[in-house]
């Protein structure tokens, strides 16, 4: 079960209690439960699960169902063995992308890319949809945000 300590510690930590709010950002909304606890089969499906995520959400083709493809599982047993730590199979993809997307907004390597590249690089097939989602979980613009991080 180290797997899944390592995929958690590589990306935000899916599994705490509370979920701490940065500077414009909306606090995610969670019930979760230690899936590092979770043995057996099922533990080690999880782990696999959540390592497909860890590697793959960037992917503008990454889904559900190519998770579980890959892992030969139905969708929906994909579904179920996260829906006890409070963040669905797509939340969890949305988390990582826009995590990803913010990190290279402020990034000086990478600040002189279009907010577009920005988005099909952390896996949007949409301009609109980013923006969107963006300013629903950092109550700001994506543009804004950029603006604001170098401003201080």
């Amino acid at each position: 079960m180290e797997n899944t300590n390592l995929a958690f510690s590589s990306h935000s930590d899916f599994t705490s209690n509370h979920v701490t709010a940065k500077v414009h950002e909306a606090p995610v909304q969670t019930d979760p439960v230690n899936l590092t606890d979770v043995g057996g089969l099922r533990g080690a499906r999880i782990a696999s699960v959540i390592n497909q995520i860890n590697e793959s959400f960037a992917d503008q083709q990454f889904s559900t169902r190519v998770v579980a493809e890959k892992l030969g599982l139905s969708v929906r047993y994909v579904q179920d063995l996260l829906q006890g730590s409070g963040l669905s199979i797509t939340d969890r993809i949305m988390q990582l992308r826009l995590d990803k997307a913010r990190r290279m907004l402020t990034e000086d390597k990478q600040c002189m890319l279009k907010i577009s590249e920005v988005a099909a690089a952390c896996g949007f097939n949409e301009l609109s949809y980013f923006h969107r989602s963006f300013r629903r979980r950092f109550s700001v613009s994506p543009a804004k945000y950029r603006i604001q991080s170098m401003n201080g």
